[in-house]
């Protein structure tokens, strides 16, 4: 069984992708639950978390009406803009509804050039989902690493998912700073991170230019706090849902004891996100 931690469903006629563009032939248009149930059903996948691919709270709507239609999407992670007047407004709203998880934040709220103004803004809005017992997801790059960890170890107690390992350069097999900032958030025992991305970032199906990463992630994490996620459909740009099944499958290493790779595959999901399991 799984629960994939992270999923997108968008309609690009919605108008507030404004990273989604028409030159991207393969995601420029809708992906929408139904074209990924009979994937889900072939591999066991129970629950998904879909999250945001637009900052703004009418997108987190859209996925918490496609919930209700489609009860497989057991939460749902919006994209919010700290810094914004309504913030606290939007997320009081959305936290009524029982499959809204949290929130996800890129790397680029957290960096030094920031305000003082903005800065204490973001403390708030921290607060107020750790307040709420709700998730930050983050979407952040190796050199925003560590400055998510310095807002992370004033609120200690907020459940964190860092999304696709981290985003550590793959490609060219590089460690630093990657591992230094990731070392830091090990230390908080409610940092999780998601074996996700991991297809689009190698090219392709290629475990070994993963290993080494997924390794140190388990010796700093440990099997509870890691998490599965497909990506879908960026993903698509590298390979299919099976391809994404079969790479996370082959990065988890044989020394792992089957009840260790459930944890990982579902079972640590509903410890990191207020979900709905149907």
């Amino acid at each position: 069984m799984y629960i994939d931690c992270h999923v997108h469903f968008w309609k690009p006629s919605r108008g507030d992708y404004g990273w989604l563009k028409p030159e991207n032939e393969l995601l420029y248009k809708d992906y929408l639950p139904e074209q990924l149930l009979p994937e889900l059903g072939a591999f066991g996948v129970k629950g998904l978390v879909a999250v945001q691919a637009a900052v703004s709270a009418e997108e987190a709507v859209f996925l918490l009406e496609l919930a209700q239609t489609w009860p497989v999407i057991s939460g749902v992670s919006g994209g919010l803009d700290p810094f914004a007047d309504l913030f606290h407004e939007q997320l009081e709203l959305l936290k009524a509804n029982p499959r809204f998880t949290g929130i996800r934040l890129s790397g680029s709220a957290f960096r030094s050039e920031r305000s003082e103004a903005d800065r204490n803004k973001l403390r708030s809005a921290l607060a107020a989902l750790m307040q709420a017992d709700l998730t930050l997801d983050l979407l952040v790059q190796p050199g925003d690493l560590s400055a998510v960890a310095s807002y992370l170890e004033e609120t200690p107690q907020l459940k964190s998912v860092v999304n696709h390992l981290g985003c550590p350069n793959i490609r060219e097999q590089r460690q630093e700073p990657w591992l230094t900032g990731m070392k830091r958030l090990a230390r908080l025992p409610l940092v999780a991170v998601k074996l996700s991305g991991m297809i689009t970032m190698a090219g392709g199906f290629h475990p070994e230019k993963l290993r080494d990463y997924t390794d140190l992630l388990l010796q700093l994490f440990g099997s509870e706090r890691l998490l599965f996620g497909s990506d879908w459909p960026v993903a698509l740009q590298a390979g299919g849902y099976r391809d994404v099944i079969d790479l996370f499958e082959a990065v988890l290493p044989d020394k792992l004891a089957e009840e260790e790779k459930g944890m990982i595959r579902a079972g640590n999901a509903s410890r990191f996100y207020p979900m709905i399991l149907t």
